[in-house]
């Protein structure tokens, strides 16, 4: 069974839901097989003009799995969820981002490689790298301190903190902040907007867009990369991921 739900619609609104709500719709293996092999599909079906990425209603995504972590610190793991940056970025047309649920770690990086997040007052956001005990990952080195700044990118990511939606409003990392009941029928705002236009018009703006973001976001997955071998070779580290689950 996927663990991903793609809806499609005559306008050129597509939906894809992270749907594996029994691993807390956490980034593990089979979940970011099935993210990379849904966005692969839809990326190369010209009807899409709008992709509209949402989750759960209380959990957009948990960010890594604890099985995917302790594989990457035995060194036994294929980094899979990397992938995933890359395909939102460089998807062909602009994906909009529901955030109903709280979105941490890998959860809100994946949300922030959309074009445009909606998230909800209420819900938590986070990245919580550093809690457990090593670098960040998934570009936020290089995407975050691009739509925050670095004094917010340096204090969300040494910190680890959660924020309510209402503390992230005018931040820059968000379009739009409205009660949870309203995230979707606002991200569906948005998206309806973008698909009255020609698709060609929509692809060449979404390209020029994406093209310098996915130099940043290659720039600091080659840099995290290397910082976070150094995290998990360190002799505490699986005790440090243990203590915080």
């Amino acid at each position: 069974m996927s663990t991903v739900i793609v809806t499609r619609s005559s306008d050129g609104i597509f939906g894809l839901q992270l749907d594996d709500r029994p691993h807390s719709n956490c980034l593990g293996d089979v979940l970011c097989a099935d993210l990379t092999d849904a966005l692969t599909t839809l990326a190369a079906d010209t009807r899409v003009k709008v992709l509209v990425v949402s989750g759960a209603p209380d959990l957009f995504c948990g960010g890594a799995s604890r099985q995917m972590l302790d594989r990457l610190v035995a060194g036994g793991a294929s980094v899979r969820d990397l992938a995933l940056p890359s395909l939102l970025i460089g998807f062909p047309v602009p994906v909009v981002a529901a955030l109903e649920g709280d979105a941490i770690g890998g959860g809100l990086m994946l949300a922030l490689s959309c074009d445009i997040v909606i998230a909800a007052e209420s819900r938590r956001y986070g990245l919580n790298f550093t809690t457990l005990g090593f670098a960040p990952g998934m570009g936020a080195t290089g995407l975050l301190p691009s739509l925050v700044g670095h004094a917010m990118a340096i204090e969300m990511l040494l910190s680890g903190k959660f924020y309510k939606g209402r503390e992230l409003v005018h931040r820059g990392l968000f379009n739009a902040v409205v009660p949870h009941d309203r995230v979707r029928e606002v991200a569906s705002e948005h998206a309806g907007r973008i698909a009255e236009r020609p698709r060609y018009v929509i692809e060449i703006v979404k390209q020029a867009l994406a093209e310098p973001r996915l130099r940043v976001l290659n720039e600091a997955l080659a840099r995290e990369h290397g910082l976070q071998r150094k995290c998990f070779a360190r002799s505490d580290i699986a005790a440090t991921i243990a203590a915080s689950y």
